[in-house]
């Protein structure tokens, strides 16, 4: 994966964040409004909930021992919830050791790809560039003969030495 892409993701990842935190910071306003709201209606009727109590209380003590079966049974129910939420954590695990090896897989696919396509395109462009510098050469050659056999003299020793400066 090159690092443009590398960074391109990570950037989505944090963009991502960002815009979960914005939603959660939405929702706690939103929550706290309705708390505010809830809180005024409520304050009335504390006043008038003393007697209420008074009966709650009596009700109470003789619903006390249903309450104690309830209760013990709640607590089975909520053993058997633990156990539930344990192997649905075992699963999410699982799912996600799982993705993450399917993830690195597909990134080490992702790799090899991209340096078989650069080792080709290198050997496409050697394989290419091969025969235009033999040609080239072969020009060159020929043109240099032409060019002695045109001026019926061979140049001097000074021109040689004078091109042999430039090339260096």
């Amino acid at each position: 994966m090159s690092d443009d892409t590398f960074r391109l993701v990570v950037a989505g990842g944090v963009v991502l964040a960002a815009v979960c935190v914005l939603a959660q910071a939405v929702a706690m306003m939103v929550l706290l409004r309705s708390v505010n709201k809830l809180k005024e209606q409520v304050e009335p009727l504390l006043a008038k909930s003393g007697p209420i109590l008074d009966i709650v209380h009596s009700t109470t003590l003789d619903v006390a021992p249903k309450i104690m079966e309830i209760s013990s049974e709640a607590v089975e129910i909520s053993k058997n919830a633990k156990e539930q939420v344990a192997r649905v954590g075992e699963l999410l695990t699982d799912f996600s050791e799982r993705a993450k090896e399917q993830v690195a897989r597909i990134d080490r696919s992702v790799e090899q790809t991209l340096g078989n396509v650069q080792h080709a395109g290198e050997s496409v462009k050697e394989t290419v560039l091969r025969p235009v510098r033999e040609v080239n050469g072969l020009l060159s050659g020929i043109k240099t003969a032409l060019s002695v056999y045109s001026h019926g003299r061979r140049q001097s020793v000074d021109h040689a030495t004078q091109d042999e400066e430039m090339f260096i």
